[in-house]
């Protein structure tokens, strides 16, 4: 199921539901007004998305039987249709669970900031048809899910400007996948009942200052994650149910366009660790709340750093997973 939180004439704001069936987006709160129902099991969901996905199969058939009911009402004229942040995330994980990726990114590091250097890798690799050692990620990386805590209070939505951070040369978007906990998940839970936890996806842009990244890995004391990463991130309008995304977790295809162009294509395909464990990874030793972001990180090919192709300001990039949805902004 398709969701989308949207402001109402009156100024307050709803749950949406998408009618897929008759195409069109119905909000919760004036449905539910017009059908001059009390029903318990959409109450909390029709204000509040993560209350819904934290309703569950309950919420979504209760869902659907108020849209079959309203099928000859028009809620058009009851909201606004222009895209805002679908939920406020209390806290960001960003992993990153991608060795391809994680190799590919090194290597353009290393071809953008150690020029000199670049060409003997490639050359090693060539002789050897094995990856230039220094650019393999580090055993923890094949030992455990591992992540940074981001901003979540630096999220734009669909359609909005992303600023320029006055400090970087090299803006980069990176296209991953946001898992949303819908329930509370106790500490040390195991991978099976802490996967049980996501009650829904989205399309993450985890905006990256790569000259400020590989300045903070080469020099600093926390990592190239500080200020390369916390200025902004963009999320999708949409939020699609976890019963529709975790069969075929592993196989969503994704694509990248900048200014109408493709420019890669991807998939999810490929995970080291997974989605269970990665949840369970963050619930190690502390407990984690519904509305909590969980980013899978970086898909293969999903960045303009492994691509060598680098946007400038003024540009339009649009980052898309098929079945969960996409974002757009322009950047600078």
């Amino acid at each position: 199921m398709r969701l989308r939180t949207v402001t109402l004439t009156d100024g307050g704001t709803s749950t949406a539901v998408h009618d897929a069936e008759r195409d069109r987006w119905v909000p919760l709160v004036p449905a539910l007004a017009a059908a001059a129902g009390d029903d318990a099991a959409l109450a909390a969901g029709a204000r509040d998305l993560v209350a819904f996905l934290a309703g569950g199969a309950a919420e979504r058939e209760a869902a659907v039987a108020l849209l079959d009911g309203s099928a000859g009402e028009d809620f058009a004229a009851s909201f606004d249709p222009a895209p805002r942040l679908p939920f406020q995330p209390r806290t960001l994980r960003a992993f990153s669970l991608y060795e391809r990726h994680q190799i590919q990114a090194a290597r353009g590091l290393v071809r953008r900031y150690l020029p000199k250097v670049f060409p003997l890798a490639t050359r090693y690799e060539s002789l050897t048809g094995r990856t230039f050692p220094p650019l393999k990620p580090k055993p923890l990386f094949y030992a455990q899910p591992i992540f940074y805590m981001g901003n979540p209070l630096t999220f734009h939505a669909d359609g909005a400007p992303v600023p320029w951070p006055s400090y970087s040369r090299d803006l980069d978007y990176e296209l991953e996948l946001g898992a949303i906990l819908a329930s509370p998940v106790a500490p040390d839970t195991p991978a099976r009942e802490a996967e049980a936890a996501v009650g829904g996806f989205v399309v993450v842009n985890d905006v990256s200052a790569r000259d400020t990244q590989w300045r903070e890995f080469r020099e600093g004391v926390f990592g190239p994650v500080v200020k390369a990463k916390t200025f902004a991130n963009t999320m999708g309008a949409e939020v699609v149910t976890a019963d529709e995304i975790l069969p075929r977790i592993e196989s969503l295809a994704g694509k990248v366009t900048v200014n109408g162009e493709v420019c890669s294509r991807t998939s999810t395909a490929g995970m080291q660790h997974s989605l269970g464990a990665m949840v369970a990874h963050a619930s190690a030793g502390e407990p984690l709340q519904p509305g909590e972001l969980l980013s899978t990180g970086t898909l293969p090919n999903g960045c303009g750093l492994e691509l060598d192709r680098w946007i400038r300001p003024g540009d339009e990039v649009e980052l898309a997973l098929d079945g969960v949805g996409s974002v757009r902004n322009r950047i600078g």
